[in-house]
């Protein structure tokens, strides 16, 4: 785990050491094993280095040879099949920063294409004089830049781009607004106007009087086709173990953990990770004691139960989401999409505080194995009424609910015709896409930049087909912005998360395998609950159920978080983004129990609010 920066002169003055060590020094991280830099004329590369793999403490910070400088965030997961490709010799200790630089030197341009990990990287390239740099598939490793007619300066984390001094703090309007509409869709952008995303599954290429960027990977491909549902069962169970065994490579002094739900995903992690272990994985849970409504506790221990872990506890039900607020907004620069952070914040901060260095966690397991829930309209456009009704009938049984309901919610909106519901939306005075959203937005400024095509164009709705609907939910990069700010705020504490759901071997096969094996006998995610039957508890595998963390966040923020609320929504200055009087009435409804859109209305608007607070914005 490294955090790197970086920049390169293009037509302007030199480079100078000044600037690299504000960049270096801006970098918030914990516990770094190794720090370094290289400075020449043109460019310069710093890079900060937490030995979280074997390797890492053999290679250089930045590393070097005569063709090339690497800095890199990076784990490389495919290193036997690289080092046969690359005919790289094993005689020796191969770092994963050896097997960058090698497939660079074969494939150029196309590295990215055979490294399977999770990695943000750049490498100068002293013959040709220009920068290369790359971006995992799913966007596991932050990369921010900065570009000008001089410069371009790039960083793991915002803030050394902040203060490298050529870079401006002015906002992106238009990333504010779909801040406050909660869309995370556009990888590349921003809340600051000068400052990009690399996006995932992208590389870039900086020459002196120019610039290209392009997309290496996406999910599309063939459908899979095996001979048997048990093929395909073994099939995925093969990558899942290996995308499990992966993230346990550290060296043998650190402390590898796994988060804890008793959900389906965390525990297959838990489950594989423990039994790959010569010792037992520790394990870190958030327990609600005194909210019953969001609690795990019954899940969480049929899993302790079925194997020996070495168990931790975080009661969520003493924290609330404005606890830690300041930290997280400021480790952030800007305000953050999620309202979970502040418990896995604590989560986290338990795992630094037990010397764990790398944190498993399920999260994108939803995502990449997907509910299955587009078979339903997909059975009736592909004209298979009796096995829609059964399967209807089934999933209605497993997961309380009703015929009628299924075929409304599941079959009959997915495929409304779009004219239809834009007819609906008039008729019902509802077909302003910025309202449908949220009711508290500046309407001169939803005016001023065109927010409501902008709405428009990033809305989504669900499919007809499961590869359409998992397109949909995986595709554009969407999942970056959860896993930048996991990243960011894990190494506050010297943490790596690793996520083996987002596993590229994994991700391609999920995507490619036939609808029935999503959504089979009523059961969502049917491909995961029998591949690894074996491994769960059955109580585990036959859940339907989550625990509602709804109930604890809206407990939280009305009992403990209320008064800082109020004293920022009747504030004497407030951002103009939003419409202070609408965001005064929907803070009352939710205080008088009202919830139907409280991130929206009440939760975005309060971290806009801190946020202007906290960085001076109002003088």
């Amino acid at each position: 785990m490294s955090r790197i920066v970086g920049l390169v002169s293009r037509d302007g003055p030199t480079v100078r050491p000044s600037i690299l060590d504000r960049m270096m020094s801006s970098v918030d991280f914990r516990g770094a094993d190794r720090s370094g830099t290289i400075l020449r004329e043109n460019y310069g590369i710093g890079q900060h280095r937490i030995f979280t793999t074997p390797e890492a403490r053999h290679e250089s910070t930045p590393e070097q040879t005569n063709k090339c400088l690497l800095a890199a965030d990076a784990r490389i997961d495919n290193r036997n099949e690289l080092q046969k490709q690359l005919n790289v010799a094993s005689n020796s200790v191969i770092t994963d920063a050896d097997l960058i630089l090698a497939a660079y030197n074969r494939w150029g341009r196309d590295c990215p294409k055979h490294l399977i990990g999770a990695y943000a990287f750049a490498i100068w390239d002293k013959e040709n004089e220009r920068l290369f740099c790359a971006r995992d598939h799913v966007g596991l490793r932050p990369f921010f830049y900065a570009s000008t007619d001089d410069v371009f300066a790039f960083a793991s984390e915002i803030e050394p781009l902040l203060n490298c001094g050529f870079v401006s703090k002015e906002l992106d309007d238009m990333g504010v607004g779909e801040f406050l509409l909660g869309f995370i869709n556009s990888p590349d952008r921003t809340i600051y106007q000068d400052i990009r995303a690399l996006p995932p599954a992208h590389w870039t290429i900086i020459n002196p009087d120019s610039s290209e960027i392009q997309q290496y990977w996406s999910l599309e491909g063939p459908e899979i086709e095996l001979d048997s549902d048990e093929a395909y069962l073994e099939e995925f169970r093969k990558r899942f173990k290996e995308a499990v065994r992966a993230r346990l490579r550290a060296p043998e002094d650190i402390r590898i953990a796994s988060t804890l739900s008793g959900g389906l995903d965390s525990s297959s992690i838990a489950c594989l990770a423990n039994l790959m272990l010569d010792r037992p994985l520790p394990t870190f849970s958030i327990t609600y004691d005194e909210i019953p409504e969001s609690d795990e506790s019954e899940y969480i221990d049929i899993v302790h139960n079925h194997f020996d872990f070495d168990s931790h506890f975080i009661r969520g039900d003493r924290h609330s989401p404005f606890e830690n607020v300041n930290d997280m907004l400021d480790r952030l620069e800007g305000p953050f999409i999620s309202n979970t952070l502040y418990l896995h914040w604590e989560m986290f901060r338990a795992a630094s505080d037990e010397n764990v260095r790398v944190l498993l966690d399920g999260y994108g397991g939803d995502q990449v194995i997907s509910r299955g829930l587009a078979r339903f309209p997909q059975l009736a456009i592909t004209g298979q009424p009796l096995k829609l009704v059964r399967e209807m009938r089934k999933h209605a049984k497993r997961y309380d609910s009703t015929l009628p309901w299924q075929l409304y919610r599941r079959v009959l909106t997915p495929l409304e015709p779009e004219p239809i519901r834009q007819l609906w939306r008039q008729v019902s005075n509802s077909d302003d896409p910025v309202v449908q959203r949220s009711d508290v937005v500046d309407s001169d400024f939803v005016d001023q930049i065109d927010l409501r095509s902008r709405t428009r164009e990033l809305g989504s709705r669900r499919q007809r087909t499961t590869r359409a609907d998992q397109r949909r939910i995986l595709g554009g990069g969407s999942q970056a912005t959860g896993l930048e700010i996991a990243n960011i705020s894990a190494a506050t504490f010297g943490v790596e998360p690793r996520f083996p759901f987002f596993d590229r071997r994994v991700m391609e096969f999920c995507f490619r395998t036939p609808g029935h094996l999503k959504l089979r006998d009523g059961w969502r995610r049917w491909l995961l609950r029998n591949a690894l039957s074996d491994i769960l508890p059955r109580k585990i595998r036959d859940r339907t159920t989550k625990g509602d963390l709804s109930v604890a966040y809206y407990e939280t923020l009305r009992s403990e978080d209320s008064d800082e609320l109020r004293e920022l929504f009747t504030a004497d200055q407030f951002p103009p983004y939003l419409d202070q009087d609408r965001v005064q009435s929907e803070f009352e409804k939710f205080m008088d129990g009202d919830e139907s859109n409280v991130l929206a209305n009440v939760w975005r608007p309060a971290l806009l609010c801190r946020w202007f607070e906290l960085t001076d914005r109002y003088e």
